[in-house]
């Protein structure tokens, strides 16, 4: 990997805006941008698996405690064969260039790399509700338990396949409530990416 490239990773609550401050983020600085949606295909071809199945694999894993009996802790393997596909197509394309990276436990799989900086996105759940609905379109309501539902599901799918617990402060470097804004969130993580990288890309 030559040493000129950096790496930006957001991992964060369901409805914080993360995907729009990776966007905007990596439009400032210059660099690629990647999210589970901008990867399923790339996954879907090396798996031979359709978008659908992939998207469906990558955020089945729920691991109840009563699963986790079940099963013995062992992942489904067409699960695996996903998580495997995504770790390879992540590094492949952080060989290529610089770029922000949303969600798909992206700070896990680049954690062996130079230049990263691992963010972490959160907000009060109110706000959170307000831009699923309004701004994401995603649905015409949700509860404040759904949302904790949202969350649970992926801090458990994030520590079946890294053993870390996300949202934890000691796995990132910056934690950052987006109540504050989402552009001051990305002015934030500008200014921090360029004095830490030197503007690199």
């Amino acid at each position: 990997m030559s040493d000129n490239k950096y790496y930006i990773t957001i991992g964060r609550q369901h409805g914080c805006g993360g995907r729009i401050v990776g966007a905007d983020l990596a439009k400032r600085l210059g660099i690629a941008y990647y999210d589970r949606a901008s990867i399923t295909d790339m996954i879907s071809e090396d798996c031979g698996l359709t978008p659908e199945a992939v998207n469906s694999l990558m955020e089945r894993r729920t691991s109840s405690l009563l699963y986790e009996m079940a099963t013995l802790g062992q992942t489904n393997p067409l699960e695996e064969q996903v998580f495997i596909s995504k770790t390879r197509i992540v590094n492949q394309l952080a060989d290529k260039s610089s770029f922000v990276i949303v969600g798909v436990c992206g700070d896990y799989i680049l954690r062996e790399r130079e230049h990263i900086l691992k963010v972490f996105l959160y907000g009060d759940p109110k706000k959170r509700i307000d831009r699923i609905v309004n701004v994401y379109h995603d649905t015409d309501y949700m509860s404040e338990q759904q949302l904790k539902g949202q969350d649970r599901s992926r801090a458990d799918y994030y520590r079946f396949f890294t053993s870390y617990k996300w949202g934890n402060r000691n796995n990132y470097d910056i934690l950052l409530n987006t109540d504050i804004g989402l552009d001051n969130v990305t002015d934030m993580l500008e200014l921090i990416t360029k004095k830490r990288f030197g503007g690199l890309s």
